[in-house]
């Protein structure tokens, strides 16, 4: 930016000492373009300072969503102890637990959990051994 003030007082100089008035008014829109330069200038360096404000908040938030996503992650990979998922409802990216049949039912379904979705009937666990 310093270059481009020493050509404009470079310019004004020459504008001054220059007799004819066709050059000296050549120089002068010469000057006013470089003086529209340099508005513009310092407008693209405001819009760069920005920018770079910008791109520094989004760089906090894509971290601060990283670790709500990995708690989040961690919060769905911890699988309930003893409970069996259904092998008809579920992928391995994503479970589907199968619930426990009410005590009650256990003996007329021969089961102990059934799977909500597709209605799967399992038996694990201590009750295998109740016919």
């Amino acid at each position: 930016m310093g270059t481009i003030k020493d050509i404009v007082d470079l310019t004004t100089q020459l504008a001054n000492s220059v007799a004819d008035r066709k050059i000296a008014s050549e120089l002068n829109a010469i000057q006013s373009l470089i003086l529209q330069l340099q508005s513009e200038q310092a407008a693209l360096h405001e819009a760069n300072i920005e920018l770079r404000e910008e791109r520094l908040s989004l760089k906090e938030r894509i971290q601060e969503l990283e670790t709500e996503n990995q708690g989040l992650m961690s919060a769905s990979a911890s699988v309930p102890n003893g409970v069996p998922t259904c092998p008809n409802c579920s992928t391995m990216s994503k479970p589907f637990f199968m619930r426990p049949v009410a005590s009650d039912f256990v003996h007329l379904l021969n089961a102990t959990h059934e799977c909500p979705k597709c209605k799967y009937n399992t038996k694990i666990g201590e009750l295998e051994g109740i016919s």
